[in-house]
């Protein structure tokens, strides 16, 4: 059994829980109690030694970090290669995709969910990140405006890392409908089978 070892409004457990309903693949949830610090104690720790969420485990196998459980995931269950492709120019424009979901858009969209979630522990004023979000939903904007999809003429991984926080970042205050292209990359994404909010209802 698949278990997903998070916060259920963890949004980088989102992505993990996103391609797992897309693929079809039964998992559960493990929910974790971020504000009792449970990430940061045994025995998640033992998934996880830098205390970050997500984990996942499958059988006797335990992988961390959302990217990696997104390359797993994969790999190993998408027998047609289309969300990971084997080929090295499609896995590297994927892989670009993933590091850029890992730097800008976590610098900028995850930012501003975590400010609301734990501002505590963000610190960076909401001009800075409302700055950090035009700076890469301005350059994805052009980039979608010549293509449906950010790595390849089909939705990978990439397209699943990128959407969670982003999809999220209206409800928490910044307006993705100036982005034209990428509000119809987002509408894209929660039209694809088995794509869910994170609650894990279906798009209407």
């Amino acid at each position: 059994m698949i278990r997903v070892h998070s916060t259920k409004a963890s949004v980088n457990g989102y992505k993990v829980r996103m391609l797992l309903s897309m693929l079809k693949l039964p998992y559960e949830l493990v929910e974790l109690d971020m504000y009792a610090m449970e990430h940061k104690k045994e025995p998640f720790l033992s998934l996880n030694a830098f205390g970050q969420m997500p984990a996942l485990t499958d059988g006797a196998y335990t992988i961390a970090d959302s990217h990696a459980c997104l390359v797993y995931v994969a790999r190993k269950y998408d027998a047609s290669g289309r969300w990971l492709p084997a080929d090295a120019e499609g896995e590297a424009k994927v892989a670009e995709w993933l590091s850029k979901s890992a730097n800008e858009v976590h610098q900028g969209p995850w930012m501003k969910r975590a400010k609301i979630r734990r501002p505590d522990a963000i610190k960076l004023p909401d001009e800075e990140i409302d700055a950090r979000c035009d700076h890469i939903l301005r350059i994805m904007d052009a980039h979608l405006a010549k293509r449906d999809w950010l790595a390849l003429d089909r939705a990978t991984i990439a397209d699943v890392s990128c959407f969670g926080p982003i999809s999220i970042l209206k409800i928490c205050g910044y307006d993705t409908d100036k982005w034209p292209h990428v509000t119809r990359w987002l509408n894209r994404v929660r039209a694809l089978p088995g794509a869910h909010d994170l609650d894990g209802n279906p798009f209407a």
